[in-house]
């Protein structure tokens, strides 16, 4: 694996940091962009080297006496500082004057805003209704996110700013229903060249697949319809119903199901059409498992009438005290450079801003635990160019084959359903596994789709989801999530719980940190009454909570937070020498399955415990300056010591260990100068902090002092601390937000 060197900081371009509170997402990774054998395998430990550990510092974040667990520590964090703020509205602005204009958009809530027992109201200056259907709610029995729709007066490029509240008011009217749809007299086709056609008018309105929001201002439902004779090729419509009688349509072609025999390359001229008159009209091809949205351009979607031309801007400071999205410090200006590679046009099966090759080596923008169009939608307080960057991203991610719908039920595949069940070559996905019963989805013809890498992957559909409200998006994210338990060995994932392994070479580590984020955001995200798929996701956020707190937690295993990784990356040294920077998106991405509350109540205590015990990784690596502790200034090494023998015992949990972090660095062989700046071989190059290792940690240790994690506010404050960090931090601001994930709840 190819070792990439530290972005160099050049401090004649520096930005002052601001402290603004702003969202954006980067990623960086580096070695090879092949997914990588399983070599980390189980394996007892040497005899003649004691196993187990002994007593670690105070900030390091390894413990003594875990011969019962690991989910005791001695050290307390300090008091956290202020937190960040923000108020629930919403900003709606026009590219047109007009009165009761149509519009729909999700809202995320923290959790006990509103609680149980109160409705959502909204008000505002010439708003004429608004309906709020919540669609989650906290364990609480709070609202957790909610899509708004209703009827807005606006002046061309004026501002209206919506207030989101509790009342104790209910809903009124009557939902509007299919005969009200039906009475506009709504006609749609969708063809493609020689396959045929599917349309839909008059009663054909009467049979929806699903209806996913229903009410006075606004329902909505989906269609769906094969096209001509062939066996794959779907047409499938999200229709939107005003009060006004507005409609709003979303139209897309698929070719993908899971079992269906013979899959391949579909080619035609694809036709959108509404009351006769073609909206959209382009040749497409389809490979195996892939869908396209049928807009191009300006267009994101076609209305029956006028279209409205509004974008939004949630309020971003609570949008991130939500915690369904990391908070960020980056602030993103108007005139920046990122805008120029930022896509705002959409076109069917087009690249955008995705990478040319998935699993390519080195920093994409797109990765990270959010992509930078989502992130830069935060950073940049709504700038409608990243408003539409957020959704012609999400559409475009159709051009990928994890498109694997359920021929029984037409969605998701249940994990329940298929224990064995490994998906086939020829859809591009990189590092499929195989089945011990020799289960997998049928042979492909024709070409492949791009290659699709999980431990490249961005975040697909959610920041999509949760501002649009639009069910495509979380259908999006329902059918990775089912195709990345597909991809895994099926002993590996433990057949039907959907284990991701960090050690398995078909994931990587920061696969499975990727693979976890996609679980842990469809399982926040799909409907509390869609089911029985939102048990299955719940459930499989439960089984590798079970898994991760059973081998690191309830039996002893390494004290210094380290998951066992898919590879040593020094072979023949006498230890295991692994990633740090994926091992930090492990435990950011455990963070946030704390975060989003994704498990049941009787989890909370094993969720608590190995994130504390998961903390300890990057913890550590911020340790103060004694021998018994990895100094703060090399905490974004490339590699790190992950214990002191090629051979170990992880399953058991017997090690051997190294007993605290400055063991583990002593075997290093870094031993740089004492120092008050972040480096790593003696500088911060390139683009400051924005696309290098010191990047990749700083979601890791903010959700780590988020969750008061011991030790974590004090290993904070010593990144924080040093000489260069305000103008390497800079960067953030500058052109790279991605990875600029700060802690929500202190000021800095």
């Amino acid at each position: 694996m190819r070792k990439s060197r530290l972005a160099r900081f050049h401090p004649s371009s520096l930005l002052t940091l601001s402290a603004l509170v702003a969202a954006v997402g980067l990623a960086g990774c580096s070695g090879s962009g092949v997914d990588g054998a399983l070599t980390g395998t189980d394996s007892p430990p040497k005899t003649d080297v004691v196993a187990g550990s002994t007593s670690g510092d105070s900030s390091s974040g390894a413990t003594s006496n875990v011969a019962t667990g690991n989910s005791g520590s001695s050290v307390q964090s300090l008091p956290p500082p202020s937190p960040i703020t923000g108020s629930s509205t919403l900003r709606l602005t026009g590219s047109t004057t007009g009165t009761g204009l149509p519009f729909t958009a999700g809202y995320a809530f923290r959790q006990g805003d509103i609680p149980p027992g109160k409705h959502i109201t909204a008000s505002g200056a010439n708003l004429r209704g608004v309906q709020a259907v919540v669609k989650n709610r906290w364990r609480d029995g709070s609202a957790k996110f909610a899509v708004l729709s209703g009827l807005i007066d606006l002046q061309a490029n004026v501002e209206q700013t919506l207030s989101i509240g509790a009342t104790d008011v209910g809903p009124t009217g009557s939902a509007l229903g299919l005969a009200s749809l039906k009475a506009t007299g709504l006609s749609t086709s969708i063809s493609f060249g020689s396959y045929g056609t599917a349309s839909w008018s008059g009663t054909d309105w009467d049979s929806p697949f699903l209806s996913p929001i229903s009410g006075p201002e606004m329902s909505s439902w989906v269609y769906r319809q094969a096209i001509g004779s062939d066996q794959h090729l779907v047409a499938w419509l999200e229709v939107r119903l005003y009060r006004s009688g507005a409609v709003e349509i979303l139209p897309w072609i698929e070719n993908g199901y899971l079992l269906r025999p013979s899959p391949g390359e579909r080619a035609g001229t694809a036709a959108f059409a509404i009351n006769g008159t073609t909206r959209f009209s382009g040749s497409l091809t389809l490979y195996n498992h892939t869908r396209a949205v049928l807009a191009s351009g300006q267009v994101l979607s076609h209305w029956l009438g006028g279209e409205p031309g509004i974008t939004f801007k949630h309020d971003m400071g609570y949008l991130q005290l939500t915690q369904l999205v990391p908070a960020y410090r980056g602030v993103t200006p108007s005139s920046g450079t990122l805008w120029n590679r930022i896509s705002t046009s959409y076109s069917p099966l087009g690249q955008h801003d995705y990478p040319a090759t998935m699993g390519s080596a080195g920093y994409h923008p797109s990765i990270g635990p959010l992509p930078e169009w989502d992130v830069v939608y935060m950073t940049s307080n709504g700038d409608p160019r990243a408003w539409r960057a957020v959704q012609v991203n999400g559409y475009a991610a159709g051009r990928y084959g994890f498109h694997y719908r359920d021929e029984t039920t037409n969605r998701a595949a249940r994990f329940s359903s298929h224990p064995n069940l490994v998906l086939g070559g020829g859809s591009g996905i990189a590092g499929t596994g195989s089945s011990t019963t020799g289960q997998y989805t049928p042979a492909v013809s024709g070409g492949s789709p791009p290659v699709f890498s999980s431990a490249h992957m961005p975040a697909i559909g959610f920041m999509a989801y949760v501002v649009t409200g639009r069910w495509y998006f979380l259908d999006e994210m329902q059918l990775l999530a089912s195709t990345l338990f597909f991809k895994q060995t099926d002993s590996y994932r433990k057949f039907a719980q959907g284990i991701q392994l960090s050690s398995a070479g078909a994931n990587t580590t920061r696969g499975a940190a990727w693979s976890l984020r996609v679980l842990a955001h469809t399982a926040a995200m799909t409907p509390d009454d869609d089911e029985p798929l939102r048990s299955e996701l719940v459930g499989s956020v439960q089984y590798n909570v079970d898994f991760y707190h059973g081998r690191y937690v309830a039996q002893p295993n390494n004290p210094l937070g380290l998951a066992q990784p898919y590879s040593d990356y020094t072979a023949g040294d006498g230890k295991i020498d692994s990633a740090a920077w994926m091992e930090d998106f492990l435990t950011w991405s455990f963070g946030n399955i704390k975060s989003l509350q994704v498990f049941g109540s009787e989890y909370d205590a094993k969720v608590d415990q190995f994130v504390e015990w998961k903390y300890r990784s990057i913890v550590g690596r911020l340790g103060p300056n004694q021998t018994d502790s990895w100094p703060y200034w090399t905490a974004a090494a490339y590699v790190v010591p992950y214990a002191p023998s090629e051979t170990v015992d992880w399953a058991g949990g017997t090690g051997p260990w190294y007993r605290n972090w400055g063991d583990a660095y002593a075997a290093s062989g870094l031993n740089y100068p004492p120092s008050n700046s972040m480096t790593y071989g003696g500088r911060i190059e390139g683009e400051g902090m924005g696309t290098g290792y010191w990047a990749n940690l700083q979601p890791a240790i903010a959700y780590a002092v988020e969750h008061g994690a011991p030790g974590a506010l004090d290993a904070y404050k010593r990144m924080v601390g040093t000489d260069n960090w305000q103008s390497a931090s800079s960067y953030f601001s500058s052109d790279t937000p991605v990875w600029s994930v700060r802690p929500r709840n202190v000021a800095y």
